[in-house]
Parts: C-alpha cells; sequence; structure tokens
C-alpha cells in the first residue's frame, strides 16, 4: 500500500487551483500528476467545486492530500509551560484556554496545534476554527481524502533536508507576499526576507532551491511556471 498510494500536495491561489501528486518508489519520489486549473474567482464556490471534482476523477482511489491554509490566516504564539506537570488531554485544554483568553475568543471557535519549542516554552499556532472546516467540507465534497491542513509557509520546511545544514532556511515568492520557513520557524513578509534561500526554477545567478529537486522521477511534460507548485510541492513531499 505504501508504494501504490499517491500522496499529493494542494495549493489554493489568487486565480487558480494548484495540485501536484507523488507516489513513493523504491528509487524515491516519483511525480504522478500535476495539474493548474484556473478559477474565475478564488471566492466563487462553484468555480473551486468543479476543479476539485476535476482532480479528483484523476486521482487513483488510494491517495492522501495535504491542502494549504494561508499563513495569513493563522495566529503564532509562545507560551510558557505551565505551572505544575499536566497530562497530555490536561495541557491541551491548558493551551486552548490559555491562547483563547490572549485572543479574547471562545475557545471553541479555534484550532489549535502546539509543541515543546524548548523546555521554557510552547510554540502554538491557532486558526479559526470555520477556516479549517471550510477546507475540509470542500475536499470531502470533492471526494478527496484530505491527510492534513497545514499553513503554507510551514510547509516550506519540508524542503529542508534537501537543503545544507549550514543554510539557515528558505523563502518563495507568492502574488503579493513572501513566504518563508526555518527549521524552527516559519511565517510571511511583505518583503523578501534577508539571509534565506530563494525557493525558485528561475535563478539569476545566485544560490536558490529548486523545488522539484528532491524528486527521482518526472515525467514531462512539466509546467511552464515551476514556481507555482513550490507550495504544493512540499504539501505532498510532508504527506505520509
Amino acid at each position: 500500500m505504501a508504494y501504490s498510494q499517491w500522496q499529493a500536495g494542494l495549493h489554493f491561489q489568487q486565480d487558480s487551483i494548484v495540485c501536484v501528486a507523488l507516489q513513493k518508489t523504491r528509487l524515491g519520489r516519483a511525480l504522478r500528476r500535476w495539474w493548474q486549473l484556473p478559477l474565475e474567482d478564488e471566492r466563487c464556490d462553484k468555480s473551486m467545486a468543479a476543479a476539485l471534482r476535476r482532480i479528483q476523477r484523476e486521482m487513483p482511489r488510494f491517495h492522501r492530500v495535504a491542502v494549504a491554509l494561508p499563513a495569513s490566516d493563522t495566529l503564532q504564539i509562545q507560551l510558557p509551560p505551565p505551572q505544575m506537570t499536566l497530562r497530555e488531554s490536561e495541557l491541551a485544554q491548558w493551551v486552548a484556554s490559555t491562547v483563547a483568553k490572549q485572543l479574547e475568543m471562545p475557545a471553541e471557535s479555534l484550532i489549535f496545534d502546539y509543541q515543546n519549542a524548548d523546555t521554557n516554552s510552547y510554540s502554538v499556532t491557532a486558526a479559526r476554527k470555520r477556516d479549517i472546516e471550510q477546507l475540509q467540507q470542500r475536499l470531502r465534497v470533492a471526494g478527496l481524502n484530505l491527510s492534513a491542513v497545514t499553513p503554507d509557509a510551514s510547509a516550506l520546511q519540508h524542503f529542508l533536508p534537501w537543503m545544507d545544514s549550514d543554510i539557515p532556511g528558505i523563502c518563495w515568492r507568492g502574488k503579493d507576499q513572501w513566504l518563508w520557513a526555518t527549521r524552527t520557524a516559519w511565517g510571511c513578509n511583505a518583503e523578501q526576507p534577508d539571509g534565506l534561500m530563494e525557493c525558485t526554477t528561475q535563478s539569476a545567478g545566485g544560490q536558490c532551491f529548486n523545488p522539484w529537486f528532491p524528486l527521482n522521477q518526472l515525467q514531462p511534460p512539466l509546467p511552464e511556471c515551476g514556481d507555482a507548485f513550490a507550495i504544493a510541492l512540499a504539501l505532498a513531499l510532508g504527506v505520509n
């Protein structure tokens, strides 16, 4: 099953839906298919539903899809550890309650993910529950098997194992912002972050990271604008 299943990344962009499907083989990861489907309007549910149904029809039965959530729609918070030792379920409740109080929002309106950043803090990512449920509903109606909802900038961390350890991080240029990730953080900026390697297929003479590099097998024709697929590729690499 591990070798027959397709792992896909799905990225909603301003004027299109971009998707890449990979498959694990004994030689590494192989490109199986890519989609770049135009949208009449990114807020047009009918156009989006039609594009997702087309992707589903061209997927095999066994597939898993990771979808990007805009980093700008998430909040990142550092919390000090609780004053007492808590079990995992109690810790989750404590994180939810603490973040909700800081944001002055009901805990039930938020979805959280957290990890122990170090011994002195927890790194928490929060998103509006309705945003996550909307993405889940869209893929469910289309018949796509959802694996994960991941902040788009965070997905770039899946490229880091293919980069030299002395490179601090990676950045990718979207239409209206830069997404970036290091081994311990991620986010979005209006300007290109300093000191990070650009993720692009278009080398301008400087050092860059080609987002298609981690794939061992490529099946032409490849898309003309390979850069547009960077987040989708990163998401697909992260699907288990």
